[in-house]
């Protein structure tokens, strides 16, 4: 505290200034003052001016303290060389150890209009977004802020800090603690009286050197970094619109590896969380490595189907349309149905029963079918398989994307093909149709159904003879369009 005239004077004076936004900056008020040269040691009244430019211009950093956040720190503030525990802010800065979260409140929106007429629940749990959540974030050295209503950005120094801290934000929102080993906290006492449970999906990234963060004038964090965090989230919200998820970057993954290696947290030793690779993921003209974090005891079953999944990866990497990427997306589904818990939908209008077994009879199927050149009954009854899985609630979405996804790109491929079967066939007719045949598939151009169902006769007709070759040369000539990207956000 100041505790002479002098400083005092000099303190409001200082403040004064600050207010008038005539000085925003530490090195500036440090200049200002030596200019001013008041005749008694100004330190004293430099460091408290410091706390009050802090809360004035770093927006939710104004908790920086060397002290509390000393990683934070040195990554984040430039120390003056004459008060090292007092500086200015990197306005723009690329460096590899600053990670970001995002993180939303599924179900906000809904508790706001059912308490609409009780204040003090709504109250409590704006108390809890801005001071709940930032003790959680400072328990593991790492900074929140609440942000339009239900969105929480966290920043942290190291991977490790920013996984604790967002699974501790999961288990304070969950009336059952989620990880329930201790190296896990919830802390939840104050508000579990009036606060349902909420579902939190989370989108990390960060531990890249090339990925700039920007710091604005008031203290809010901006850029490719934030946008790349708040990419994921969506896609987890999207992968997951009723329970919470939890999707970091490649570089996060490979973050939280190296820091373990170094110093093993109880996250890593106790295996609290596996990473699950998602494959690469596209935005905006920038592609990046994902995976999600599982860390609930129901989900783990997931990590027995993540090497299939990875061999899919690959032969779409690869651009192996020709016949792996059907052969390990099959395998997929395959290994996801004996993994996941029994499956069984009954039928409705639109569809028969879907059970475990009829998947990977479907998924046999198909192979088989693919296997016999009939690639235009595959990729039918692939579209049937797609269909399937979208009434399965419980079926990983992830892999239900990748099914609707690759069905999309072969059904562009048979399109063609069909028509050039159909050109093909109307040039062999009178050696594809017996004589009695031949002039019911002439004039049955008049009766569509008839028509079709000879037509897929003569496609099957051994008098065409290079099916492979044809399908094959389709898949070169479609190579661009059949370049397999997950999207996120606007195309």
């Amino acid at each position: 505290m100041l505790s002479t005239a002098p400083e005092l004077k000099l303190f409001c004076h200082l403040s004064e200034k600050m207010a008038g936004r005539e000085i925003r900056t530490f090195s500036g008020l440090v200049e200002y003052v030596r200019a001013l040269n008041p005749g008694f040691d100004s330190g004293p009244t430099l460091l408290q001016s410091f706390q009050l430019l802090k809360e004035m211009n770093w927006g939710f950093l104004r908790e920086l303290s060397r002290s509390e956040y000393p990683k934070l720190w040195k990554e984040l503030v430039l120390p003056h060389p004459d008060f090292p525990s007092a500086g200015d802010l990197k306005r723009n800065i690329s460096i590899a150890n600053i990670y970001i979260a995002m993180l939303d409140i599924h179900g906000y929106t809904r508790f706001c209009q059912d308490s609409k007429s009780n204040l003090s629940r709504l109250r409590k749990l704006d108390e809890f977004l801005h001071e709940g959540i930032r003790k959680i974030a400072r328990t593991n050295a790492c900074l929140a802020n609440r942000e339009r209503g239900d969105e929480i950005v966290v920043l942290a120094a190291g991977a490790t800090d920013l996984l604790k801290t967002a699974l501790e934000i999961i288990n304070a929102f969950s009336k059952k603690a989620v990880i329930k080993d201790q190296a896990v906290g919830r802390n939840r006492s104050d508000y579990s009286i009036v606060l349902p449970e909420f579902k939190v999906t989370v989108g990390a990234a960060g531990g890249n050197l090339t990925t700039p963060l920007i710091i604005t004038e008031s203290g809010l964090v901006s850029g490719f970094l934030l946008n790349t965090a708040a990419r994921l989230q969506n896609l987890a919200n999207e992968l997951s619109p009723r329970e919470s998820k939890v999707m970091v970057s490649g570089a996060v993954y490979g973050s939280y590896l190296k820091e373990n290696k170094i110093v093993k947290s109880d996250l890593y030793s106790k295996n609290l969380v596996q990473l699950f690779n998602i494959g690469p993921v596209s935005f905006k003209g920038t592609k990046v490595n994902c995976f999600e974090v599982i860390y609930a005891a129901g989900e783990k079953y997931r990590m027995g189907y993540v090497e299939s999944l990875e061999r899919l990866f690959e032969s779409i990497r690869q651009e192996l349309w020709k016949g792996r990427v059907l052969e390990d997306l099959l395998e997929v589904v395959v290994q996801v149905g004996a993994k996941s818990p029994p499956i069984s939908i009954p039928a409705n209008g639109s569809g028969r029963a879907v059970t475990t077994a009829s998947i990977i009879q479907r998924c046999q199927r198909i192979g088989q079918l693919y296997r016999q050149e009939d690639f235009l009954a595959a990729v039918s009854a692939l579209g049937d398989l797609r269909g399937e899985l979208e009434r399965v609630p419980e079926f990983d979405r992830l892999v239900v994307k990748y099914v609707a996804e690759v069905h999309g790109k072969y059904a562009l491929v048979a399109e063609e093909y069909r028509r050039r079967l159909e050109s093909e066939i109307r040039q062999k007719v009178d050696v594809i149709f017996p004589p009695q045949y031949k002039q019911a598939y002439q004039s049955s151009q008049k009766y569509f159904d008839t028509y079709e169902k000879l037509k897929d006769y003569a496609m099957r007709s051994k008098q065409i003879a290079n099916r492979k070759g044809s399908w094959n040369a389709l898949m070169e000539e479609k190579k661009e369009a059949l370049t397999l990207e997950i999207y996120v956000g606007k195309q």
